[in-house]
C-alpha cells in the first residue's frame, strides 16, 4: 500500500518524498513499489525499487491525472525525419512542456547518403495525419488511452472520376535496413512537416499540388481536400507550405492532368487524432501480451521507455536506464513493474540509448551513452493554457 509522505512541488512537478529508503541517485527521495501522492490533478515524479523484479537499474516514473497536463506528440525541428533534436531541446522549445521522453522508434541513414532517417510507425497529431507506418507496428492512441496491433488508414485520391490510392504517407522510399527491405513503388504522398525529398526514379515522376483550403492540413482524417494540380516533374522535390507531392509511375491517372485541375484526396483513419507508434504492446486492459521468445530485444534487459493508463485514468510515463542487451528490464519485468503502480494499459516506446526522461529542467535518468541521443519524435507534457 502507499506509504505515508510528503510533497513539494517544483516548476509544476509534485516530487514524491517517501518513508521508504531511497535507492539512489540525486532525485528527491525514491518511493518504494506501489507508493505515489494522492493528489490526482498534479504532475507526480518518483523511483521505483526495482530489485524486487530483478531490475537493478534505476526506474522513473512520472504520472500525471486530470485537466492541467495533456500529452503531445513533438517532432524533430517540426520534421520529423530530420532526428535532429533531443526530447529536452523540444521540450524547451514547446510552449507550456514540462517533462519529455522519446518517443517512437526510428532508423538512422548513414552520413554521407541525401535522405534522413525516418520514423518507422504511424503518427496522427491534431487529427492529421503526419506518418504512416513502414511495418507493421502497434500504435497507441494518447487520447483514447487505448493501444492497438497496427495503424489504421487510407488514403485516395479522385482523379477525374478516378480512384488513386496512396500507398504511403510520408516514409522514406526505397528504404532498407535490418529486416526491412522496402522498394519505391505504389503511389507515394508528401506533405510539408516532413524533411524528405521526394524520390527520382526511371519510370517515375512527381505531381505537386498546392491545396484549395490552406487553412485545413490535406491529410486531416476523416475529412477530403481539395488539391490544385501545378506541374510535373523528374526532380527531387522538398514540399513547401501548402503544397502536396505525390510521386507515381508515369502513365498513372495522374498524367492526365493539366495545371489548374482538381483532384480530391480523401484520408481516414480510426486510430484517434493523436496516435504514434511503438513495439510491443506490454498491457490492454489488463492482460498482459505475450512475448515472442525470438524477439530477442522483449526477452532480453535493455534500458526501456512506456506510456501507460493506470485504471482510474492517470497517465504514466516510466523509464528504465540499462545497457543493451545487459542491463535494464525485460518485457516480463517491465509488466510486473507495471502492474505494481497499477497501470493496465501500456505500450514499449523506443528504449536503448534513446531512452530518456526529461524534467525540471534537465535530464533526470542516466542515458546509456551518457547524454541524450538525438531522435525523431517526442512525447511531451504540456501544461494547459
Amino acid at each position: 500500500m502507499a506509504a505515508t509522505m510528503a510533497a513539494t512541488t517544483l516548476m509544476g512537478i509534485t516530487t514524491a518524498a517517501s518513508a521508504r529508503p531511497v535507492v539512489r541517485g540525486d532525485m528527491a527521495k525514491t518511493v518504494a513499489v506501489a507508493s505515489r501522492t494522492t493528489t490526482l490533478t498534479g504532475l507526480h515524479l518518483f523511483k521505483i525499487d526495482g530489485r524486487r523484479f530483478g531490475v537493478r537499474r534505476i526506474v522513473h516514473v512520472l504520472e500525471f491525472n486530470g485537466p492541467q497536463f495533456s500529452l503531445q506528440i513533438g517532432l524533430a525541428h517540426h520534421a520529423i525525419d530530420g532526428g535532429r533534436q533531443t526530447p529536452g531541446a523540444m521540450c524547451r522549445t514547446t510552449v507550456g512542456c514540462v517533462a519529455a521522453v522519446n518517443g517512437d522508434f526510428f532508423d538512422w541513414t548513414p552520413r554521407g547518403q541525401p535522405d534522413p532517417a525516418d520514423e518507422v510507425g504511424g503518427i496522427t497529431r491534431d487529427c492529421v495525419l503526419l506518418h504512416t507506418p513502414e511495418v507493421s507496428h502497434q500504435q497507441v492512441d494518447l487520447d483514447g488511452q487505448s493501444v492497438s496491433g497496427g495503424f489504421n488508414w487510407t488514403s485516395t485520391l479522385d482523379v477525374n472520376g478516378v480512384s488513386v490510392p496512396i500507398t504511403a504517407i510520408n516514409q522514406q522510399l526505397p528504404m532498407s535496413y535490418v529486416q526491412v527491405h522496402l522498394p519505391l513503388t505504389g503511389t507515394l504522398l508528401f506533405t510539408w512537416p516532413y524533411a524528405l525529398r521526394t524520390p527520382v526514379a526511371g519510370g517515375r515522376a512527381t505531381y505537386v499540388f498546392t491545396a484549395v483550403d490552406t487553412a485545413v492540413s490535406p491529410t486531416t482524417i476523416n475529412a477530403t481536400a481539395e488539391l490544385s494540380y501545378v506541374a510535373e516533374t523528374t526532380k527531387a522535390v522538398l514540399v513547401v507550405p501548402g503544397q502536396v507531392a505525390i510521386s507515381a509511375a508515369v502513365g498513372s491517372p495522374l498524367s492526365s492532368l493539366v495545371p489548374g485541375d482538381t483532384v480530391s484526396l480523401t484520408t481516414t483513419s480510426t486510430a484517434g487524432c493523436d496516435s504514434i507508434g511503438g513495439h510491443p504492446i506490454l498491457l490492454d486492459h489488463g492482460i498482459a501480451n505475450p512475448v515472442n521468445p525470438a524477439d530477442t530485444y522483449m526477452t532480453r534487459p535493455y534500458a526501456r521507455t512506456v506510456i501507460g493508463w493506470t485504471a482510474s485514468g492517470a497517465t504514466v510515463l516510466m523509464t528504465v536506464d540499462g545497457t543493451d542487451g545487459v542491463s535494464g528490464a525485460t518485457a516480463s519485468q517491465l509488466v510486473r513493474l507495471l502492474r505494481s503502480i497499477d497501470v493496465v494499459t501500456a505500450l514499449d516506446l523506443d528504449g536503448g540509448n534513446s531512452t530518456t526522461l526529461y524534467a525540471r529542467g534537465r535530464v533526470l535518468n542516466r542515458p546509456s551513452h551518457g547524454t541524450e541521443r538525438r531522435v525523431s519524435t517526442a512525447l511531451l507534457v504540456v501544461k494547459s493554457p
